[in-house]
């Protein structure tokens, strides 16, 4: 399951290709227009808009950017330039010695709608918890007035269906808190679903035509990198090969092509703690996140409609060997992880261009 936990966890990815430049003639439409906002500073309200979508780490903030505000460029993974355009905002904010609560926005144009862009720094799973996150979100809410939120970036695999590239795009969450200081969280053990699901008309034009096939990243050049990278991190996994690790969800035959799957109604899960989904332990979720529900509770609470874009960035890994051996839970979520920090950034890159379509559909 992705989580800002791989964050920390730094691999070279300068030999990596970049996001492609979006050639939004191939489907017939504009790129977003960014929009001028008055900025009075970070204590001051956001700006007023009709759809707010959050994002959460670093790789995914740079996709959505991407996407949304610099589509007229390529972009490499390790480019933070663009960063400096986004503004600040903490107002009400928390203290928290670990991050710069809430977070920074940037506002676009989508079909005639405002879209406010916004790069979290509040978490489920680290301080200040639900309370930090269910504060945000409301601040957001009251500041921007929306009628539609979106929550969306990696996730991981609940199944073998998902393959990695794939987004998943669903109106209904459910939520598991473990972690003693969400104890006392009133939305714990409880599925939100929202009564709107976007439009995805546009999806199948943007599939065909801008997603990027994660077999550009995942080459078996790069998969014998990430091997060694294993073994060298996990002395235990020496005895490992490529054909141990390469599940359905990884083979170069099923990247080829990135799929938008409508999962309406069908719930993802949202947990503080980290777990990697063995193939018959969370079949009844669509996919697995650390921050979405919530998101979408206190959206309900309000009357804010809303629709979680995931993209799948780690997909469920195995547990056996070829042969049938045991694989440790350390050297799955070691391997986990290194799909993550190679193609987070480039799933991420569909999942936002999945966004935008769910935007522009309702147009």
């Amino acid at each position: 399951m992705s989580n800002v936990a791989y964050e920390a966890r730094q691999i070279s990815t300068t030999h990596l290709p970049s996001l492609p430049i979006v050639d939004w003639s191939k489907i017939g439409e504009s790129a977003p227009k960014v929009l001028d906002s008055i900025y009075k500073g970070c204590k001051h309200s956001l700006p007023l808009a009709d759809v707010v979508v959050i994002t959460w780490t670093s790789a995914e903030w740079s996709a959505l950017d991407h996407v949304f505000v610099n589509s007229d460029k390529p972009r490499k993974s390790d480019d933070e330039s663009w960063r400096d355009d986004w503004l600040f905002y903490s107002k009400d904010a928390v203290k928290c010695e670990f991050s710069k609560l809430w977070g920074y926005y940037k506002l676009v144009e989508v079909k005639g709608q405002r879209v406010l862009l916004f790069k979290s720094e509040a978490h489920l799973a680290h301080p200040p918890y639900i309370d930090g996150l269910v504060k945000m979100v409301q601040c957001i809410i009251n500041d921007v007035k929306p009628r539609q939120m979106f929550s969306i970036g990696t996730a991981g695999g609940s199944s073998l269906i998902e393959r990695l590239g794939d987004t998943i795009v669903t109106n209904s969450g459910h939520v598991i808190l473990k972690k003693e200081e969400n104890a006392h969280a009133r939305c714990n053990n409880i599925t939100v679903t929202s009564s709107w699901f976007p439009s995805l008309k546009l999806q199948q034009k943007i599939a065909d035509n801008l997603l990027m096939p994660l077999s550009d990243v995942l080459t078996n050049e790069e998969l014998d990198r990430l091997l060694e990278d294993l073994h060298d991190e996990k002395p235990a996994s020496l005895g490992l090969k490529l054909v141990d690790l390469v599940n359905e969800p990884l083979k170069h035959k099923n990247i080829e092509k990135p799929r938008i799957l409508p999962c309406k109604g069908i719930p993802l899960l949202t947990t503080d703690f980290y777990f990697i989904a063995r193939g018959n332990d969370s079949g009844e979720y669509c996919t697995l996140e650390m921050d979405d529900t919530v998101v979408g509770y206190v959206a309900k609470e309000n009357g804010v409609e809303f629709t979680f874009v995931r993209n799948i960035s780690d997909p469920i890994v195995v547990s056996k060997t070829l042969l049938g051996h045991d694989i440790s839970n350390d050297i799955r979520e070691c391997w986990s992880s290194i799909i993550y920090k190679t193609c987070g950034f480039y799933t991420s890159f569909n999942g936002a261009l999945t966004t935008w379509g769910c935007i522009a559909g309702n147009r």
